[in-house]
């Protein structure tokens, strides 16, 4: 609720001024407002304000007091010689009022000074705690633990797309009622804390059943063995939706509310619930189908089916639940935001109809291979459909806040986003029953040219590999946006690879779309791009929600390092179709993989486990630029 409007203010407002001086003396006014009836404080509490002053004095001590005198009629004419009561004596002003409201003006100048835009949450909540209960109103005050997250006050209140002067100006109301206090914050105990066991689930899961087991494969197959298809198949399936998804689920669970403006209500057991599902049922799939020749394995492959789609209905209810829930005016229906999120939403209910037919097929059949016409659209919608259509929502409304480089060009969100549609649609169909090999091929060509045609529009709109920062950022240990930069280069080779192998394919005789180069093709977007960007991100988010700081730059750099060579060692593939010595080469890519999983994890179990960051932000400086924000607010 806005303070009252000063009653001098009001009379002195006439439609002869203009909306603009209206607006300009309003924002004086209303910025500074201390709470409560101004008319109810004495004489002697206005210290800082001395009656007997004369004006040219009060404006020689308070410069900023000019524009409120100015709405009273007061100036320095005749010198300002005259005693401020004196001068409102003789235009007939009540002081008091007068005196009332240059307090306030002096409260908003003072309350500006002390926290500019560029304040981090965390020395805002140590400084002022009153400020809490303005981010709380706002749904920040549960974000990066009891202490706030080290983040800058105006930068984030835009990526949770806020209309940045007025959360501002009420920020800085609290702070000036608190300016002289200094007791400890008080932990937030709105919302719902966040909660690890997606990160720590999704970690477990591929550093046991599927990068590592993954790695161990591909040695073995270098050494000359051979593994079965079930097992291939099995890895793919726990990288997609052990490691992932459930990956993504915990990040989405937890800051999609915030980034809507909701807030982060409690959420109750659903979110438990679909945590343990789809971790049971990836671990189920893991027993069953090796032994699907025997009941047990059939029924453990059924029974994971049901249990990871009812996790995947489950997190699909919440997602459109926050979707109808966002409030009117800050996000319209075109936003690219909400249409990511939306499309992604759908294309993953495609993937989980398609994994209960792979159970139902499991359980039903003496077998252990699934056909591939139930395995690959699986991967594609859930690769190249959900996470590729989440990653590009998120790109659009955080990443570009993280690397700094504004918003995108015009109309690339809504081409990239048609192209994918067409591209997963297209892809989809293809393995349809009753399609002739030659459309059925025309149609996977089709739909894997604009799902890469749309990475190369969103890249080429976003700008994330050579755009630079626009606005000041702070900096933050580990540097994770080399990480998502990279990440980012990784998405745009993988688009260059699946177009130069359709384009090849049909232009020429060589046969580009083999198994061995397209499996090289995935792996350049499951590990040069989504495992190195879940990573940057994770190390740049993570902490935030947490209030804790990175453990070790180092292992972080080690990290990126050591993901980039495994993805450079899986494009060996290619020239291995013509010199085998290349093949065994790359299959030894895992054991670097594997290794920058481990140190991801150390650093990141140090980092949670950590305490709370207690050290100061340096001041800002006159020399610093302010804050400017590069995308629109509504």
């Amino acid at each position: 609720m806005e303070p009252p409007e000063p009653s001098a203010l009001r009379r002195l407002l006439r439609p002869r001024d203009g909306p603009k001086s209206e607006q300009r003396f309003r924002m004086i006014f209303v910025m500074g407002a201390m709470g409560g009836s101004r008319h109810s404080r004495p004489m002697n509490d206005l210290a800082r304000i001395d009656p007997n002053l004369a004006v040219k004095d009060l404006l020689a001590r308070h410069p900023g007091l000019s524009s409120a005198l100015a709405a009273h009629g007061l100036d320095t004419c005749c010198g300002g010689m005259h005693p401020l009561a004196d001068a409102c004596a003789a235009k007939g002003l009540d002081l008091r009022e007068v005196v009332s409201d240059l307090e306030d003006a002096l409260a908003a100048l003072e309350s500006h000074s002390i926290v500019p835009p560029t304040t981090s949450i965390r020395d805002l909540l140590r400084r002022f705690p009153a400020t809490r209960e303005v981010l709380e109103r706002y749904g920040l005050g549960d974000c990066g633990g009891a202490d706030g997250p080290d983040e800058p006050l105006a930068w984030f209140a835009t990526v949770h797309r806020l209309p940045v002067d007025e959360f501002l100006r009420d920020v800085r109301e609290a702070a000036a009622r608190d300016a002289a206090a200094a007791p400890e914050p008080e932990p937030s105990k709105s919302g719902s804390p966040f909660s690890p066991h997606f990160i720590i689930g999704s970690l477990f899961l591929t550093l046991t059943l599927g990068a590592t087991t993954g790695m161990i494969n591909l040695i073995h197959i270098a050494a000359g063995g051979d593994v079965p298809i079930d097992h291939r198949q099995i890895h793919g399936h726990t990288q997609v939706l052990g490691f992932a998804t459930l990956f993504l689920m915990g990040i989405a669970y937890h800051a999609l509310p915030r980034i809507l403006g909701i807030g982060g209500a409690r959420q109750g057991r659903s979110v438990r619930w679909s945590f343990w599902l789809m971790f049971g049922g990836v671990l189920l799939r893991n027993a069953g189908q090796p032994f699907g020749l025997l009941p047990v394995g059939r029924l453990l492959s059924l029974l994971s089916a049901a249990m990871e789609l009812t996790s995947g209905l489950l997190f699909a209810r919440f997602v459109f639940a926050l979707l109808r829930k966002v409030r009117a005016g800050k996000y319209d229906r075109t936003d690219p935001l909400l249409r990511f999120v939306r499309a992604g939403t759908l294309y993953f209910l495609a993937a989980m109809l398609l994994l209960a037919a792979q159970g139902l097929w499991l359980g039903g059949h003496v077998d252990t291979v699934l056909p591939a016409a139930l395995n690959e659209p699986f991967y594609f919608a859930a690769l190249y459909g959900f996470l590729l259509a989440w990653i590009y929502g998120f790109g659009h409304r955080i990443v570009s806040l993280f690397l700094g480089v504004g918003p995108a060009v015009r109309g690339t969100s809504g081409a990239a986003l048609a192209l994918q549609a067409a591209g997963v649609a297209s892809t989809l169909s293809s393995w349809a029953p009753g399609i002739g090999n030659s459309a059925a091929l025309w149609l996977r060509d089709a739909g894997l040219a604009g799902v890469a045609l749309s990475a190369a529009v969103y890249l080429l709109g976003n700008g994330f590999l050579w755009r630079r920062p626009v606005f000041p950022m702070m900096r933050t240990p580990g540097a994770p946006t080399i990480a998502i930069r990279c990440a980012f280069g990784g998405l745009g080779l993988w688009s260059i690879l699946e177009l130069s192998g359709v384009i090849l394919s049909r232009a020429t005789r060589i046969p580009a779309q083999n198994l061995w180069w397209a499996d090289a093709a995935r792996h350049t977007f499951t590990v040069g791009f989504l495992t190195l960007l879940i990573v940057g991100m994770s190390f740049r988010i993570l902490p935030v929600f947490s209030g804790k700081t990175l453990w070790s730059p180092r292992l972080a750099y080690a990290t990126y390092g050591l993901l980039l060579l495994g993805s450079a060692m899986r494009l060996l593939q290619y020239p291995a179709a013509f010199r085998p010595l290349f093949y065994v080469i790359g299959s030894y890519m895992g054991i670097p993989v594997v290794l920058a999983l481990v140190l991801y994890v150390v650093n990141l179990v140090r980092t949670m486990r950590g305490r709370p960051e207690t050290r100061r932000r340096a001041p800002v400086t006159a020399t610093r630029p302010a804050f400017a924000s590069t995308l629109p607010v509504r």
